[in-house]
């Protein structure tokens, strides 16, 4: 059974039709990602994806209006033709044949469908975090503790009076001396002044705070012993968890943006066995500090209490002033 005449027709004359559908859908093409671009900004769905508000936030409102701008101007002027200026060959007899290879409305909806699907489709359906398999292929360190400097926003250390305090150095004379300074043994009430504690008197600390405490034997002095509650997302211990009775709790930590994204997370012992939970939920952990050597690293361990679950917070640390 053959197509019909007029069905084959009408799709040599889509495939063929004049430049100016070609420049609508051009334009229409430019307009939607130029939309994308908008969506993102408007919802400030950015966020999810950068440690902070800044610049490119606002490159990413310039890049979706002037797409949107160039897409509405194509498509005003699209009736408008163009004059040839380019020169054309003759035949000896006088004539001349004037071809143009313009793109062809068909070849052109194929290249937009091409781009289009995929961005529209991303963009609607990506739920704007990590799934637990990148977690999970992330999680390689999750053996190991503090390794280098503890960064500034999770140091507890730093010292609340000033830029003035420094750490000690070579020279710099005796424990007197390193108490004059500024810089003396680190105490309760230092760890009071950083961490704000809840009305049961447990003190609200990031996950990622709570990790770099096993860089630091004299902040592990104060913290350990102490009421925690902390926030995160639950993974299974697949580490040292001979009687399963564990999990991961686990944030995620970026210097700059997504690229440079890693899972920080410590263990969370529960004595009476593990309570139901969802693998990648977002939970409160109530419970009590303590600290146990693997290899050559303190690695914190949070003997919790309870877990409840609890909704997504924002992209800062919890609880902790900064």
């Amino acid at each position: 059974m053959g197509i019909p005449a007029w069905c084959g027709r009408l799709i040599l004359s889509l495939i063929t039709m004049s430049r100016r559908p070609v420049i609508i859908l051009q334009s229409l093409v430019l307009f939607v990602v130029g939309s994308v671009f908008l969506m993102f900004y408007v919802q400030g769905r950015i966020g999810a994806y950068l440690t902070s508000a800044g610049s490119f936030q606002m490159q990413a409102l310039l890049a979706g209006l002037v797409l949107c701008i160039v897409a509405l101007f194509l498509l005003l002027t699209s009736g408008k033709g163009a004059a040839c200026t380019h020169d054309h060959g003759h035949d000896e007899d006088g004539g001349g044949d004037h071809h143009h290879d313009d793109p062809t409305f068909g070849g052109s909806l194929v290249t937009g469908l091409v781009m289009l699907v995929p961005l529209v489709g991303a963009a609607i359906l990506t739920p704007d975090a990590y799934s637990k398999y990148w977690v999970e292929n992330n999680s390689f360190n999750w053996d190991k503790g503090v390794v280098g400097t503890t960064p500034e926003a999770f140091d507890l250390r730093k010292k609340s009076q000033g830029d003035d305090a420094r750490e000690p150095e070579a020279g710099d004379g005796d424990t007197g001396d390193a108490a004059a300074a500024g810089w003396g043994p680190y105490t309760i009430d230092d760890f009071k002044e950083q961490v704000d504690r809840n009305a049961a008197g447990e003190f609200e600390m990031d996950v990622i705070s709570i990790f770099y405490t096993g860089g630091d034997g004299e902040v592990q002095n104060v913290v350990n012993g102490l009421p925690v509650v902390t926030l995160g997302q639950v993974m299974p211990e697949k580490i040292r968890n001979p009687d399963g009775t564990r999990l991961r709790v686990f944030r995620l930590m970026m210097n700059c943006c997504v690229a440079d994204a890693r899972p920080v997370s410590i263990p969370v012992e529960f004595v009476d066995g593990l309570p139901d939970y969802k693998e990648m939920g977002w939970y409160k952990i109530h419970g009590t500090m303590s600290y146990e050597k693997w290899d050559e690293f303190d690695i914190p361990v949070l003997q919790a209490t309870r877990m409840e679950p609890t909704e997504e917070p924002d992209q800062g640390t919890f609880g902790q002033r900064q």
